[in-house]
């Protein structure tokens, strides 16, 4: 458990980090591609599938780091082997 643990909370820092980097640079290239349509010059390419991922992309790693987040440190052997070697111990 303790290696998926650390791997959902990796792989949703990872895609909360991309999202983020992505949704900024969406947002440049929107701004571009309104001043671009504002002076009628060229036919920029269409942003839009970018925010799209990011949006994606922000879901899945809000879900991956909240599942890697809620999962136990110690698995259930694990806390049923100290419970009985507690117990040998004591009694």
């Amino acid at each position: 458990m303790k290696i998926l643990k650390g791997l959902l909370i990796g792989i949703g820092v990872v895609l909360i980090v991309a999202t983020i980097i992505l949704v900024v640079y969406s947002v440049i290239q929107v701004n571009h591609l309104w001043t671009l349509a504002d002076a009628a010059a060229q036919n920029p390419s269409d942003p839009r599938w970018l925010i799209l991922l990011s949006v994606v992309g922000a879901l899945i790693g809000g879900f991956a780091l909240g599942c890697g987040v809620g999962l136990p440190r110690r698995t259930y052997k694990q806390r049923k082997a100290d419970e009985v070697a507690a117990a040998t111990t004591a009694g």
